[in-house]
């Protein structure tokens, strides 16, 4: 008997964007469908579930609830109950990740569970597509660098202020530098207040990021794959000396791969 392809939404809360990624088919991994909300934690349950079923089922997509399962992985505690609750028509029993379930990694860090779950569910999905030592560059609110090294021990990292934290904190603490619009700089040497604000941040992330990988393999004694993920990667990737792959949606890969292991076997809905 063929088996029925199951949904799978993967949430991905984060301090700016909520992140949506929906397969069709879980087993498969393609058609994978992605969207952005606003981190915003003054919305309601009921709007944030609107919302999240605009998505779900726009553009004349149709899943019987029951084949839909639901993953979350959240760094913001105020949000993840009400995205829980938001979704609980959709799945009975959405799957929330903690440190626990990345039982492919050992950790050599002492508080594995303070971990953004966001960096371990990439670091889990960045080995998984290695099979090798990686470096997981993530360019979000912050910028993380997540480091696993041979067999698949999570050493830690580092982690820097984003691009956008970094040209609103030049706005908000400063008398004469604006908020810039973030684009590719055309060069180094800025011209004006806008495009030397820009090169600073895009050329300062791109070399901070050089060196701290570098530095990082010496201190580990890794040879380092670098994977680039997050909202900002494909601004930042032409501007780093390193060689690297550019996986912008790498963290709904690893929820997917969660999904799979704990779901039981695909075509049952949330059995955990």
């Amino acid at each position: 008997m063929k088996k029925q392809r199951q949904a799978l939404l993967a949430i991905d809360i984060g301090n700016s964007t909520i992140g949506l990624g929906l397969y069709p088919d879980v087993a498969s991994g393609k058609a994978l469908l992605v969207n952005r909300l606003t981190s915003d934690r003054t919305s309601s349950m009921r709007s944030m579930s609107k919302r999240i079923k605009e998505f779900v089922y726009g553009d004349g997509r149709s899943f019987p609830s029951a084949d839909i399962g639901v993953v979350i992985c959240s760094v913001v505690p105020t949000l993840t109950g009400k995205v829980f609750t938001a979704v609980t028509d959709l799945c009975k029993k959405p799957l929330i990740v903690d440190y626990r379930m990345i039982r492919e990694l050992s950790f050599e860090v002492s508080q594995p569970e303070l971990i953004g779950t966001d960096r371990l569910v990439n670091a889990l999905a960045g080995f998984r597509f290695f099979g090798k030592p990686v470096a997981v560059i993530d360019f979000g609110t912050a910028t993380t660098i997540t480091v696993i090294a041979k067999h698949a021990i999570f050493l830690g990292g580092a982690i820097m202020p984003g691009i956008d934290i970094m040209r609103e904190s030049l706005a908000a603490r400063t008398a004469k530098l604006p908020k810039v619009s973030l684009s590719v700089p055309c060069s180094a040497i800025g011209r004006d207040t806008a495009s030397a604000i820009t090169s600073g941040i895009i050329h300062g992330t791109a070399g901070a990021v050089d060196n701290l990988v570098t530095s990082i393999e010496r201190e580990a004694h890794n040879k380092l794959r670098v994977i680039l993920t997050g909202g900002h990667a494909g601004l930042i990737s032409p501007f780093l000396k390193r060689e690297h792959v550019l996986l912008p949606h790498l963290v709904f890969e690893g929820m997917r791969y969660i999904f799979i292991h704990y779901s039981g076997h695909i075509g049952h809905n949330c059995v955990y």
